[in-house]
């Protein structure tokens, strides 16, 4: 057990040492940082000066900028904004006369469809007096076959034999059959 107690106690010497040891070195590092920084020459302080300098007005400019181009940008969405509010105004417009055009053109297709069923087909008057010859022609000829059917009948009434009366059959007399 003392071996066990010894090692324990030579671990936590060592452990202390690596621990010590790197507070040496996190030291020895700041001093040499620090050192480093004071021994830095006047010309360098100055150029990192200037660069700060030079930095915040850059930043500056780039605010400035950007603050003028936020404000182009709002006047050039306001002008879209406006812009689209004429055309959706135009754009209601066209619907509403579409729609009348529409209407109209539909009342005047059934007005078309109308006045075709309504009136007679109409010929040209070059074609009118040879239609009349020939519809009169027509009717002439009918007239002549109405009138030959007319007569026909008359004349197949004469002409044809006439048939004899069917002779009825003498009744039996039932009076002298039952005496």
């Amino acid at each position: 057990m003392a071996d066990v107690k010894n090692a324990i106690d030579k671990t936590e010497e060592l452990a202390r040492k690596i621990w010590l040891a790197g507070l040496g070195a996190y030291g020895h590092g700041f001093n040499n940082i620090q050192d480093g920084y004071d021994k830095m020459s006047d010309k360098t302080r100055h150029y990192f000066d200037d660069l700060v300098e030079q930095g915040t007005k850059i930043e500056a400019e780039a605010k400035n900028t950007i603050d003028k181009t936020g404000e182009k940008i709002k006047e050039q969405g306001d002008k879209l904004k406006e812009q689209g509010e004429k055309i959706k105004e135009q754009g209601k417009t066209l619907r509403k006369e579409g729609l009348n055009l529409n209407v109209s053109a539909r009342v005047e297709e059934i007005r078309e469809k109308v006045a075709s069923k309504l009136t007679m087909p109409s010929f040209s008057s070059a074609n009118n007096d040879e239609k009349l010859e020939e519809l009169n022609a027509k009717v002439e000829s009918l007239i002549e076959v109405v009138s030959k059917l007319a007569a026909a009948p008359e004349a197949v009434k004469d002409s044809a034999p006439k048939k004899k009366a069917p002779t009825r059959k003498p009744a039996a007399k039932k009076e002298q059959d039952a005496a």
